[in-house]
């Protein structure tokens, strides 16, 4: 089945109201975009059921900071982040925060907007999404040692979001008459539909490659994983109300926020279990997450609030 390459011009104005949803067009005025924060917190070695210390916001800028993804040696964090032309239209592009020096620096700087930078397997690049000139979100790759551009899969879109199986495989976030979950390989043409109306949140399990997604065909919503070597899909656990984003660490438990909340919990586990509030360091509304490869360090995005 080959992933839908067009969306309707009614749907389109349906979806120019889903920016904080999806992705914010690329030509849209600067205080459109939703204001958002990146914080930082450390995972505690010895208990890893709590943090070790208050969080950090990483971000600098007021404005989009969102979609955090660590690099494969955990040293690096890539984000979105909104740049503002002199001529008040913001666009998007990919920055990179340092953990050691603790210093950003921006990936790319393109006249196009880029989202959802992440790491490629087996490659010193980034795979994301660019909203090209005649508004294709397609999904291309940066390489991280010289700076160029390769786009991946021309004919697979429009693309809102995506996550890696392998080196070669690809799950995708796709926009049509419903949001759908496809899967595509490098180099092949085409691309397979798997499932139905889901969230944005798409990841990578840690044992086996399969991808894990949020299923709202009922609700609550639940976390559900696509097993691509049998073609089946399995429910794992429902979510709070209305939220559609998670991460997982390596060790296969799960993490979601809920207002300034933080929660994990394991397949096994009966509920979610709360690891802490975050209220008052600032952080509220929590949506996409993201751990580090060891396991000691978290990410939060967040809804900007301003300075009293």
């Amino acid at each position: 089945m080959t992933a839908a390459a067009i969306v309707r011009p009614d749907f389109r104005a349906a979806l120019a109201l889903l920016a904080f949803l999806l992705l914010p067009c690329a030509q849209v005025v600067a205080q459109d975009l939703p204001k958002t924060d990146l914080w930082l917190a450390n995972i505690n070695a010895n208990q890893p059921t709590s943090l070790a210390g208050p969080p950090v916001k990483i971000n600098t800028t007021v404005g989009y900071n969102n979609q955090p993804h660590f690099s494969v040696d955990g040293n690096v964090i890539y984000y979105t982040r909104e740049v503002t032309l002199p001529n008040g239209i913001a666009q998007t592009d990919i920055a990179a925060f340092n953990l050691r020096t603790r210093t950003t620096t921006m990936v790319n700087q393109t006249m196009e907007s880029e989202y959802s930078p992440t790491p490629i397997p087996g490659r010193n690049a980034l795979s994301v999404i660019q909203v090209e000139a005649d508004q294709k979100q397609r999904l291309w790759a940066i390489s991280l040692t010289n700076g160029e551009m390769e786009l991946l899969l021309p004919d697979a879109e429009p693309v809102g979001y995506h996550a890696w199986m392998n080196d070669q495989q690809v799950a995708m976030f796709i926009l049509g008459d419903s949001f759908d979950l496809y899967t595509a390989k490098l180099q092949e043409a085409g691309s397979s539909k798997v499932a139905s109306n889901i969230g944005r949140t798409l990841r990578r399990h840690p044992e086996n490659g399969d991808i894990i997604f949020v299923d709202k065909n009922t609700e609550p919503w639940k976390i559900s994983i696509y097993h691509s070597v049998t073609n089946s899909i399995q429910t794992i656990m429902p979510l709070f109300p209305d939220s559609e984003d998670f991460t997982v660490d390596r060790n296969g438990a799960y993490w979601t926020g809920n207002g300034s909340k933080l929660y994990r919990r394991s397949p096994m586990d009966a509920r979610w279990e709360l690891i802490t509030d975050f209220g008052a360091y600032g952080v509220r509304n929590i949506s996409r997450l993201a751990i580090s490869p060891a396991n000691d360090k978290i990410m939060l995005t967040s809804e900007h609030q301003a300075a009293n």
